[in-house]
């Protein structure tokens, strides 16, 4: 089990890392509250609130809040989907344009929705955490990588694309799940991508050759 780990860790170190920041910082706030935490207990570990945000000045919030879960179901289910997706868009991205969809994928799921909260108040008493607006973002990056490499990239997304809708009808549905950041997200990471994927590549551009 550890050298599998060492393994994965050597070939996908983002994705892995990642994961066990989230592994931590639930660990942590397991030790302070329990399996589940309340979203007065959730704004304590850094969770987003605009309030909080705009009036406390806590801007660090925009970016905590992507590390946060409130329950055991919560963190399982995210990091489960982060460990094959994004492993799979890292190998597909390599890691420096990786790290860059990642950043701006979840700076995205919390700056958006704030930014509507300073237009018209959107959102004023939610308190939201937790890395599914990343994943969304990953889903963005494939989104992506399919519109500009068909051939290689397309099944992929395909495939994916029944969860995909089944995960947006569900941030529809529930109260709980912040849909403004799974879609703040995915736009982030679509967008990100793209101008990545379309910026004059230094060198060979991997997938051309497969593409031509």
């Amino acid at each position: 089990m550890l050298n599998e780990l060492r393994r994965k860790f050597k070939k996908f170190p983002i994705t892995i890392s990642l994961i066990g920041i989230c592994v931590v910082v639930y660990v942590i706030s397991f030790a302070l509250f329990g399996e589940e935490m309340s979203t007065q207990e959730g704004l304590v570990m850094g969770a987003y609130n605009p309030l909080y945000v705009y009036y406390k000045h806590e801007i660090y919030r925009l970016f905590t809040a992507n590390f946060i879960h409130f329950g055991l179901l919560h963190i399982a289910v995210n990091c489960y989907s982060l460990y094959g997706l994004g492993m799979f868009i890292e190998a597909s991205l390599k890691t420096k344009k990786y790290v860059i969809v990642l950043l701006i994928s979840a700076l995205a799921t919390t700056t958006l929705p704030f930014l509507l909260f300073l237009l018209n108040g959107f959102g004023a008493y939610s308190v939201s955490g937790g890395i599914s607006g990343v994943i969304f973002g990953l889903i963005g990056a494939l989104g992506a990588l399919a519109l500009k490499y068909r051939q290689v990239f397309m099944d992929v997304f395909k495939q994916l694309a029944p969860n995909v809708i089944l995960m947006l009808v569900i941030s529809f549905v529930v109260p709980s799940i912040s849909m403004s950041g799974h879609l703040s997200g995915l736009i982030g990471g679509f967008v990100s991508t793209y101008v990545i994927l379309n910026i004059k590549p230094k060198k060979k551009d991997p997938y051309r050759d497969l593409v031509n």
